[in-house]
């Protein structure tokens, strides 16, 4: 009787787990919430007229999987660029930058390049990791100067139990706001920018 007990522990168990990794291999759309970050007002922005370029070079337009192995499941966003590229404008406009896209008209110009925005999980033997990760490239041009910078951030979670959408969504947020929030207040892209 006891080792039927064990038995019964056993199965119940394994189908408690194959119950709770069913939805690990399910597709998740990301919601894309760009929450401006405090901005370090650029003084002199206001006088400065920037010809700003938005690009999308990130290796692949979904940002990876959840669940592991043959039937691991996409993690996608609709809209990823344009929802970036909005939130590069806007913040740039808040620091006092005006806008075009007329290079004869422009003090300075600058090209944002979103190089990365990722998220993976790995399987461990009792537990489930997942990453998030964003890059953004600055390359700016002021007459013949050039400025260059790269903000990175990235988030790790290790759990028993797989990520849930709101837990992608968090992370994949989290990263996407904390590399824009170091753009915005990158005071020696501001000071390239607005020289004289």
């Amino acid at each position: 009787m006891v080792g039927g007990c064990a038995v019964n522990r056993t199965c119940a168990l394994l189908a408690l787990i194959s119950l709770s990794t069913g939805c690990a291999f399910t597709s998740h759309q990301v919601n894309l919430n760009v929450n401006q970050p405090a901005i370090a007002p650029a003084t002199v922005a206001t006088a400065t007229t920037l010809r700003l370029r938005v690009v999308d070079e990130r290796d692949q337009a979904d940002l990876g999987h959840r669940g592991a192995g043959i039937a691991a499941a996409k993690v996608t966003a609709e809209g990823v660029i344009n929802t970036f590229t909005t939130a590069v404008e806007d913040g740039f406009r808040k620091k006092g930058y005006t806008l075009t896209t007329d290079p004869t008209n422009a003090n300075a110009e600058l090209v944002v390049s979103l190089r990365a925005l990722k998220f993976d999980e790995s399987a461990g033997f009792f537990t489930v990791g997942s990453e998030a990760d964003a890059a953004i490239l600055a390359e700016a041009r002021r007459g013949t100067e050039d400025y260059r910078n790269q903000y990175r951030a990235s988030d790790e979670d290790r759990q028993l139990a797989i990520s849930f959408g709101g837990g992608i969504d968090e992370q994949i947020n989290l990263v996407l706001n904390k590399t824009l929030a170091q753009l915005f207040n990158d005071r020696n892209l501001d000071d390239f920018l607005t020289r004289k």
